[in-house]
């Protein structure tokens, strides 16, 4: 499945975006505000909000979640879990990721974007490695607009 000029959010831009009191948020703001790409997370994604807004206490967590993928303009991909779990088992040991760090970057990859959004330290240290194996550019909100 591939996707013409899409970008992958990751779930911390999504979060960063939505509250106004992260230290990150005028930057995220400021680089969604320059993309004209199709944005796009995926069910992973709205895994993991709805996970952070149940621990945070706050109502109606769901329908939160699927509120902050739309405020920060993106879509909600459908993918094959199965063949990102596959994918995923062959990139592991190249990439050396947390899994849920890797399962964000192969979902980027099997849905055909080539640019990845994110706030993530540890994903943002193996950006040149993440290029080299699934030709994927990590851009943060320091970075120029992809």
């Amino acid at each position: 499945m591939t996707r013409d000029a899409c970008v992958y959010l990751d779930t911390n831009i999504v979060v960063a975006n939505i509250d106004e009191r992260d230290p990150h948020h005028n930057g995220v703001v400021k680089l969604l505000d320059s993309i004209s790409s199709k944005r796009l997370v995926s069910k992973l994604t709205l895994a993991e909000l709805v996970s952070v807004y149940s621990r945070a206490g706050l109502e109606d967590p769901v329908a939160l979640a699927i509120y902050s993928v739309e405020k920060a303009g993106a879509s909600t991909a459908g993918v094959d879990f199965n063949e990102i779990l596959e994918k995923a088992v062959l990139y592991a040991e190249e990439l050396k990721l947390r899994t849920l760090d890797l399962l964000h970057v192969v979902t980027c990859s099997i849905l055909g974007c080539r640019v990845f959004i994110t706030l993530d330290a540890y994903i943002i240290n193996k950006s040149e490695k993440i290029r080299e194996e699934l030709g994927i550019v990590v851009v943060t909100p320091k970075d120029p607009t992809p």
